[in-house]
């Protein structure tokens, strides 16, 4: 569905450009016999036209293609419609690379990996998302759910309760235990269950935001191949 709406706005922009060339032609030829005050008159209005048409295009953001919409429908979380447009759907891939690429969908066994790691991995993120989230431009006035409302969604309700519960726990045994073994916090064992179950739910998010950048084949990303 999202590609035959690609289709659509690609061909209504060619048509567009086709008639807004054909109509430049027109002026440039109007513009070429005239002479005098009234080419420098022409002229002017012409360059005026075309810093109005900039600013107009830089006011709306994106472009002229506005926002379109997206239904997905993610597990545990319903089906959700969407507000799109170009920036969006570049904010979407580069969140979904930085899910993808951390711990955040990779699992980590119960005497695997390091939780030091896979807990400063986890502050990357959400440093990283937030950053993505300040860069971008404010959201158009829209009824629909935004790609930066799903961010900040995974941002306050997913990693800021595990970090601020997990984190402090651990840097506690860390500093009792400067030399101890992870193994060694009697916590280890359900820090990670937990961390387990929000990997879980983070893939939900992560399948999102990929979905949203129009990602092909979203579900390959996850799949674990052999060696």
């Amino acid at each position: 569905m999202g590609r035959v709406r690609y289709f659509v706005r690609a061909s209504i922009i060619l048509i567009f450009g086709s008639l807004l060339g054909l109509l430049s032609g027109w002026l440039v030829f109007s513009v070429s016999t005239l002479h005098g005050k009234a080419l420098f008159l022409a002229e002017g209005a012409l360059i005026g036209l075309i810093i109005s048409a900039i600013a107009v295009a830089y006011n709306r953001g994106s472009g002229f293609l506005t926002l379109s919409e997206m239904t997905l429908t993610i597990p545990e979380f319903a089906q959700m419609k969407f507000a799109m447009n170009f920036e969006y759907r570049r904010v979407a891939w580069k969140i979904f690379i930085e899910t993808l690429t951390r711990v955040t969908t990779q699992p980590l066994g119960l005497e695997d990996g390091s939780l030091r790691d896979a807990l400063t991995s986890l502050y990357s993120l959400f440093g990283a998302t937030r950053d993505l989230l300040k860069n971008m431009p404010p959201s158009k006035p829209t009824s629909k759910i935004t790609v930066e409302m799903l961010a900040i969604k995974m941002l306050n309700e997913e990693l800021r309760p595990f970090l601020s519960k997990w984190h402090i726990q651990l840097k506690k045994f860390e500093s009792a235990n400067p030399t101890a073994p992870e193994s060694e916090w009697p916590q280890n064992v359900d820090c990670r269950k937990e961390l387990e179950i929000l990997r879980k739910r983070l893939i939900k998010y992560t399948t999102a935001f990929g979905e949203l950048a129009d990602v092909r084949n979203v579900a390959g990303f996850f799949e674990r191949h052999g060696n």
